[in-house]
C-alpha cells in the first residue's frame, strides 16, 4: 500500500513537472514583446526606416562683415551682403537627410577703397572696387553641392537639424576695380580722399592699364571656386509631408535663410 502510494505520489510529482516544464518551453516560444513603435505587431523585428523624396526652395541672406574681411587686407571698404536663392532635392530616411542642392547669388564687394595685406599708401597703390552700378558689371556663383543634413526631434513638430557638405560654385561676372596712386596725405586708416579716383571727386591718379586714364581692370579669378557647407538650425513641420526650415552657418560664406519643403 505504501509502495502504490509512493508510486503515485512520484507519478503525480513527474506529471506536474511535465506539466511545468512543459508551460516553460511554450513560453520560450512566445515572441518578446517590444515598446518600439516601429516594430512590426508580435514581431522581433523593427521595420526599416521608411525612404521619402522631397524638394524645397531656399532663400537666403548671406553676409561677411568688414572685420572678417580685413583679416586678408589691410583695408577693406565695408562688409558684403547679397540674397541667394536655390532649390534642393532630398533623399530622407529616418532623421538624416541628402540633399542635393542649387543656388545661384551675387557676392558684390562693398565699393571703394582696399588695400592689399601688408602694402601701405601712398607708397603702395590702392584699389577702388566700383559697385555694379558704376562697373555694369554684377559678380556671383552658381552652385551645386551635396548636404548630409541629421535631425533630433524637440517634440512632434519641431527638430534640431545640423549637418555639413561639399561641392563646387562657377563663378560669374566679374569685379571691377581702378589702380590708384594715393595723394601724400592718405594713410591705410585714412586713405579718403587720398585715395578716390577723380571720377569720385577724390585726389587720386589713376595708374594702369593707362596712366591718367579712368579705365577700370577686372580681377583675374578662378572660374570655379569650393563650396564647404556647415549648417545648424531647426526643422518645422506645420502639416503632413511638409516642412520650414530655419537655419543658419557658412556655406564657404556665412549665410541665414529659410526654406519651404514638400515631401511626396
Amino acid at each position: 500500500m505504501r509502495l502504490a502510494i509512493g508510486l503515485t505520489l512520484v507519478l503525480i510529482t513527474a506529471a506536474t513537472g511535465s506539466v511545468w516544464a512543459g508551460a516553460a518551453l511554450d513560453d520560450d516560444k512566445k515572441p518578446i514583446r517590444t515598446t518600439d513603435p516601429m516594430a512590426s505587431p508580435d514581431s522581433l523585428t523593427t521595420t526599416e526606416d521608411k525612404v521619402d523624396y522631397g524638394i524645397d526652395f531656399r532663400l537666403r541672406s548671406v553676409y561677411v562683415p568688414r572685420g572678417l574681411l580685413e583679416v586678408f587686407v589691410s583695408r577693406a571698404a565695408g562688409g558684403s551682403q547679397s540674397y541667394g536663392y536655390g532649390i534642393d532635392l532630398v533623399r530622407r530616411r529616418g532623421n538624416l537627410e541628402l540633399q542635393l542642392g542649387f543656388e545661384y547669388e551675387h557676392i558684390n564687394p562693398a565699393e571703394g577703397v582696399w588695400i592689399n595685406s601688408n602694402e601701405h599708401v601712398p607708397v603702395d597703390e590702392a584699389d577702388y572696387i566700383l559697385s555694379p552700378e558704376h562697373s555694369g558689371n554684377n559678380f556671383g556663383w552658381f552652385t551645386f553641392e551635396f548636404t548630409f543634413i541629421n535631425h533630433t526631434p524637440i517634440n512632434k513638430y519641431v527638430a534640431l537639424r545640423y549637418g555639413g557638405g561639399a561641392g563646387l560654385g562657377v563663378l560669374t561676372g566679374e569685379i571691377d576695380h581702378y589702380n590708384i596712386q594715393c595723394s601724400a596725405t592718405a594713410t591705410n586708416a585714412n586713405p579718403e580722399p587720398g585715395c578716390v579716383p577723380p571720377r569720385f571727386g577724390g585726389q587720386g591718379q589713376y595708374t594702369d592699364p593707362t596712366p591718367g586714364t579712368a579705365t577700370s581692370v577686372k580681377y583675374d579669378v578662378p572660374p570655379v571656386f569650393p563650396v564647404v557647407n556647415a549648417i545648424i538650425g531647426l526643422q518645422i513641420k506645420p502639416v503632413e509631408h511638409m516642412v520650414i526650415n530655419i537655419e543658419g552657418g557658412i556655406r564657404t560664406l556665412p549665410f541665414l535663410g529659410t526654406s519651404i519643403g514638400y515631401f511626396f
